[in-house]
Protein backbone atom coordinates (compact mmCIF):
# COMPACT_ATOMS: atom_id res chain seq x y z
CA UNK A 1 0.00 0.00 0.00
CA UNK A 2 1.57 3.37 -1.19
CA UNK A 3 1.34 6.10 1.58
CA UNK A 4 -1.42 9.03 1.44
CA UNK A 5 0.03 12.35 2.13
CA UNK A 6 -2.60 14.84 3.35
CA UNK A 7 -2.49 18.14 0.94
CA UNK A 8 -2.41 20.92 3.65
CA UNK A 9 -0.78 20.97 6.87
CA UNK A 10 -2.50 22.74 9.94
CA UNK A 11 -0.45 25.70 11.00
CA UNK A 12 0.68 25.71 14.79
CA UNK A 13 -1.44 28.19 16.94
CA UNK A 14 1.17 30.30 18.89
CA UNK A 15 2.28 29.01 22.52
CA UNK A 16 3.52 33.35 23.42
CA UNK A 17 5.00 35.81 21.96
CA UNK A 18 8.95 34.35 23.33
CA UNK A 19 8.51 31.24 21.47
CA UNK A 20 7.26 33.26 18.72
CA UNK A 21 10.67 35.58 18.39
CA UNK A 22 12.72 32.41 18.70
CA UNK A 23 11.09 30.05 16.33
CA UNK A 24 10.55 33.32 13.77
CA UNK A 25 14.17 34.38 14.56
CA UNK A 26 15.11 30.92 13.38
CA UNK A 27 12.72 30.16 10.67
CA UNK A 28 13.77 33.40 8.77
CA UNK A 29 17.87 33.16 9.07
CA UNK A 30 17.10 29.48 7.58
CA UNK A 31 15.12 31.14 4.60
CA UNK A 32 17.58 33.34 3.74
CA UNK A 33 19.99 30.73 3.39
CA UNK A 34 17.80 28.44 1.50
CA UNK A 35 18.76 27.29 -2.28
CA UNK A 36 16.12 26.20 -4.62
CA UNK A 37 18.88 23.11 -5.47
CA UNK A 38 18.93 19.89 -3.27
CA UNK A 39 21.09 19.65 -0.16
CA UNK A 40 22.39 15.83 2.02
CA UNK A 41 22.51 16.75 5.08
CA UNK A 42 22.73 14.47 8.57
CA UNK A 43 20.78 15.83 11.00
CA UNK A 44 19.81 15.04 14.43
CA UNK A 45 16.67 16.13 16.84
CA UNK A 46 16.72 17.53 20.30
CA UNK A 47 13.17 17.80 22.17
CA UNK A 48 11.85 20.36 24.35
CA UNK A 49 8.16 20.10 25.92
CA UNK A 50 6.59 23.19 27.38
CA UNK A 51 3.50 21.64 27.52
CA UNK A 52 1.97 21.48 31.15
CA UNK A 53 2.05 17.31 32.03
CA UNK A 54 0.42 17.64 35.53
CA UNK A 55 3.40 18.50 37.51
CA UNK A 56 5.64 16.47 34.83
CA UNK A 57 3.90 13.35 36.25
CA UNK A 58 3.32 12.14 32.95
CA UNK A 59 5.82 12.70 29.89
CA UNK A 60 5.04 12.69 26.45
CA UNK A 61 7.50 11.27 24.14
CA UNK A 62 8.19 13.15 20.09
CA UNK A 63 7.18 10.41 17.59
CA UNK A 64 7.34 11.77 14.10
CA UNK A 65 7.90 10.46 10.71
CA UNK A 66 9.85 11.74 7.43
CA UNK A 67 10.39 10.20 4.24
CA UNK A 68 13.46 9.14 2.81
CA UNK A 69 13.53 7.64 -0.68
CA UNK A 70 10.04 7.45 -0.49
CA UNK A 71 9.66 5.64 2.47
CA UNK A 72 8.46 6.41 5.90
CA UNK A 73 11.45 6.14 8.58
CA UNK A 74 10.23 6.71 12.19
CA UNK A 75 12.17 9.06 14.40
CA UNK A 76 11.43 9.46 18.23
CA UNK A 77 13.03 10.77 21.35
CA UNK A 78 12.03 12.37 24.72
CA UNK A 79 11.76 15.75 26.55
CA UNK A 80 15.16 16.80 27.06
CA UNK A 81 17.12 14.26 24.83
CA UNK A 82 18.74 14.15 22.04
CA UNK A 83 17.60 11.44 18.71
CA UNK A 84 19.80 9.17 16.71
CA UNK A 85 21.02 10.52 13.71
CA UNK A 86 19.35 10.85 10.18
CA UNK A 87 20.39 12.09 6.39
CA UNK A 88 17.83 13.73 4.13
CA UNK A 89 19.05 14.49 0.00
CA UNK A 90 16.65 16.63 -1.36
CA UNK A 91 14.56 19.73 -0.96
CA UNK A 92 15.77 22.07 1.74
CA UNK A 93 12.40 21.77 3.24
CA UNK A 94 11.90 18.96 5.40
CA UNK A 95 8.49 17.51 6.42
CA UNK A 96 7.58 15.66 9.64
CA UNK A 97 4.17 13.98 9.76
CA UNK A 98 1.83 11.70 12.48
CA UNK A 99 -0.21 8.72 10.69
CA UNK A 100 -3.74 9.61 10.98
CA UNK A 101 -5.63 6.66 10.07
CA UNK A 102 -5.92 4.71 6.67
CA UNK A 103 -7.77 5.28 3.33
CA UNK A 104 -10.59 3.40 1.83
CA UNK A 105 -7.79 1.70 0.23
CA UNK A 106 -6.17 0.91 2.97
CA UNK A 107 -3.32 3.05 2.83
CA UNK A 108 -2.02 5.01 5.80
CA UNK A 109 -2.61 8.83 5.77
CA UNK A 110 0.43 10.90 6.67
CA UNK A 111 -1.22 14.49 8.55
CA UNK A 112 2.18 16.88 7.85
CA UNK A 113 2.38 18.50 11.85
CA UNK A 114 6.19 20.14 11.36
CA UNK A 115 8.39 21.31 8.62
CA UNK A 116 12.07 22.95 8.70
CA UNK A 117 14.23 24.69 6.03
CA UNK A 118 17.70 22.89 6.27
CA UNK A 119 19.33 25.53 4.39
CA UNK A 120 22.07 24.10 2.89
CA UNK A 121 23.99 21.31 3.10
CA UNK A 122 25.72 20.25 6.21
CA UNK A 123 25.26 18.74 9.27
CA UNK A 124 22.08 20.59 11.77
CA UNK A 125 20.83 19.96 14.87
CA UNK A 126 16.97 21.13 14.64
CA UNK A 127 15.34 21.81 17.96
CA UNK A 128 12.27 20.47 17.93
CA UNK A 129 9.65 22.27 21.14
CA UNK A 130 6.26 21.53 22.02
CA UNK A 131 4.61 24.35 22.86
CA UNK A 132 1.85 25.38 25.67
CA UNK A 133 -1.09 24.37 23.32
CA UNK A 134 0.31 20.95 22.03
CA UNK A 135 1.48 21.99 18.52
CA UNK A 136 4.87 21.71 17.19
CA UNK A 137 7.81 24.38 15.88
CA UNK A 138 11.65 24.23 15.44
CA UNK A 139 14.75 25.90 14.56
CA UNK A 140 17.57 24.66 13.07
CA UNK A 141 20.96 25.39 13.56
CA UNK A 142 24.24 24.67 11.63
CA UNK A 143 26.80 22.29 13.50
CA UNK A 144 29.42 22.55 10.59
CA UNK A 145 32.76 22.83 11.58
CA UNK A 146 32.65 26.05 10.30
CA UNK A 147 30.28 27.44 12.24
CA UNK A 148 30.91 25.39 15.21
CA UNK A 149 34.54 24.30 15.58
CA UNK A 150 35.99 21.35 16.97
CA UNK A 151 37.29 22.41 20.97
CA UNK A 152 34.53 24.23 21.08
CA UNK A 153 30.98 24.78 23.61
CA UNK A 154 28.06 26.14 22.11
CA UNK A 155 25.24 27.36 24.29
CA UNK A 156 21.87 28.25 23.40
CA UNK A 157 20.20 30.76 25.95
CA UNK A 158 16.27 29.95 25.32
CA UNK A 159 15.65 31.38 28.66
CA UNK A 160 14.17 34.97 29.08
CA UNK A 161 17.61 36.15 31.09
CA UNK A 162 20.39 37.01 30.09
CA UNK A 163 23.20 34.88 31.36
CA UNK A 164 26.81 35.36 32.08
CA UNK A 165 28.03 32.03 31.53
CA UNK A 166 31.97 30.29 32.15
CA UNK A 167 32.95 27.99 30.26
CA UNK A 168 36.60 26.58 31.30
CA UNK A 169 38.84 29.46 31.66
CA UNK A 170 36.26 31.51 28.51
CA UNK A 171 34.25 34.06 29.97
CA UNK A 172 31.15 35.67 28.22
CA UNK A 173 27.38 36.96 28.06
CA UNK A 174 24.60 35.25 26.51
CA UNK A 175 21.64 37.27 25.60
CA UNK A 176 18.05 35.51 25.37
CA UNK A 177 17.28 33.26 21.89
CA UNK A 178 21.16 33.45 20.90
CA UNK A 179 24.11 31.57 21.10
CA UNK A 180 27.50 31.64 21.67
CA UNK A 181 30.79 29.55 21.06
CA UNK A 182 33.27 29.06 24.02
CA UNK A 183 36.75 27.74 22.55
CA UNK A 184 37.49 24.93 25.27
CA UNK A 185 41.75 24.30 25.71
CA UNK A 186 42.74 20.98 27.44
CA UNK A 187 45.49 19.30 27.50
CA UNK A 188 44.70 15.43 28.01
CA UNK A 189 42.26 13.45 25.41
CA UNK A 190 39.18 13.88 28.53
CA UNK A 191 39.18 16.65 31.08
CA UNK A 192 36.77 18.17 33.29
CA UNK A 193 36.78 21.83 32.82
CA UNK A 194 34.79 24.57 34.80
CA UNK A 195 31.00 25.41 33.83
CA UNK A 196 29.30 28.21 35.63
CA UNK A 197 25.99 29.73 34.65
CA UNK A 198 24.62 33.31 36.39
CA UNK A 199 22.19 35.90 36.20
CA UNK A 200 20.52 38.88 37.60
CA UNK A 201 17.79 39.12 40.33
CA UNK A 202 17.09 42.19 41.53
CA UNK A 203 20.22 44.28 40.18
CA UNK A 204 22.53 41.36 42.37
CA UNK A 205 24.27 38.01 40.45
CA UNK A 206 22.69 34.99 41.26
CA UNK A 207 24.46 31.77 40.98
CA UNK A 208 22.57 28.97 39.08
CA UNK A 209 24.98 26.49 38.51
CA UNK A 210 28.72 25.89 39.16
CA UNK A 211 30.20 22.35 38.40
CA UNK A 212 32.70 20.85 36.33
CA UNK A 213 31.64 19.13 33.30
CA UNK A 214 33.32 16.05 31.11
CA UNK A 215 35.24 17.25 27.93
CA UNK A 216 36.56 14.65 25.25
CA UNK A 217 39.52 16.79 23.36
CA UNK A 218 38.78 17.78 19.59
CA UNK A 219 34.78 17.07 20.28
CA UNK A 220 32.29 19.46 20.65
CA UNK A 221 29.20 20.18 23.05
CA UNK A 222 26.10 21.46 22.92
CA UNK A 223 24.44 23.28 25.91
CA UNK A 224 20.82 24.06 26.05
CA UNK A 225 19.53 26.52 28.47
CA UNK A 226 15.72 26.91 29.05
CA UNK A 227 13.18 27.97 31.84
CA UNK A 228 11.66 24.60 33.91
CA UNK A 229 8.01 24.40 31.91
CA UNK A 230 6.54 23.29 35.39
CA UNK A 231 8.43 26.41 37.05
CA UNK A 232 9.04 28.87 34.64
CA UNK A 233 11.48 30.71 37.11
CA UNK A 234 13.81 28.15 37.34
CA UNK A 235 16.58 27.48 35.03
CA UNK A 236 17.58 24.56 33.68
CA UNK A 237 20.04 23.03 31.34
CA UNK A 238 21.04 20.03 29.41
CA UNK A 239 24.56 19.59 27.87
CA UNK A 240 24.66 17.32 24.93
CA UNK A 241 28.22 16.02 23.12
CA UNK A 242 27.87 16.47 19.01
CA UNK A 243 29.23 13.85 17.18
CA UNK A 244 30.76 14.40 13.81
CA UNK A 245 28.86 11.94 11.74
CA UNK A 246 30.33 9.95 9.17
CA UNK A 247 28.01 7.17 7.57
CA UNK A 248 23.97 7.50 8.49
CA UNK A 249 21.84 4.96 8.13
CA UNK A 250 17.61 6.14 8.01
CA UNK A 251 16.92 2.93 10.43
CA UNK A 252 13.70 3.50 12.09
CA UNK A 253 13.91 4.24 16.14
CA UNK A 254 11.36 2.26 18.56
CA UNK A 255 8.35 4.11 18.68
CA UNK A 256 8.18 5.54 22.55
CA UNK A 257 5.30 5.81 25.20
CA UNK A 258 4.68 7.91 27.23
CA UNK A 259 6.41 7.75 30.47
CA UNK A 260 3.64 7.71 33.73
CA UNK A 261 6.09 8.31 36.92
CA UNK A 262 3.12 7.64 38.79
CA UNK A 263 2.50 4.40 37.76
CA UNK A 264 6.62 3.29 37.93
CA UNK A 265 6.06 4.52 41.89
CA UNK A 266 3.27 2.41 42.27
CA UNK A 267 4.83 -0.86 40.68
CA UNK A 268 7.94 -0.33 42.51
CA UNK A 269 6.03 0.21 45.95
CA UNK A 270 4.05 -2.81 44.83
CA UNK A 271 7.50 -4.86 43.93
CA UNK A 272 8.82 -4.29 47.89
CA UNK A 273 6.04 -5.41 49.03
Amino acid sequence: NRPRLLPSMRLPTLGGLFLLIFLGAGSSSQAQGTQDAAVECFFNVVYVSFVDSGGMREAEPLNLKFFANQEPVHLSTRSGDTSEFFSHRGAPDLYFYHENGTDEEGNVIYQPVLSVSLGTSGQKLILVIQKPDGSLGARVFDMSEEVFPLNHAQLLNFSKQPMMVRLGEEVGAVAPLTSKNFPVEIEQRRSAINFALATRAEGQPEIIEMKRIAFTKNRRCFILVYNDPSEPAKIRHRIFPMALPTIVENRSSEELEAEDYEKYLRDYRSGEE
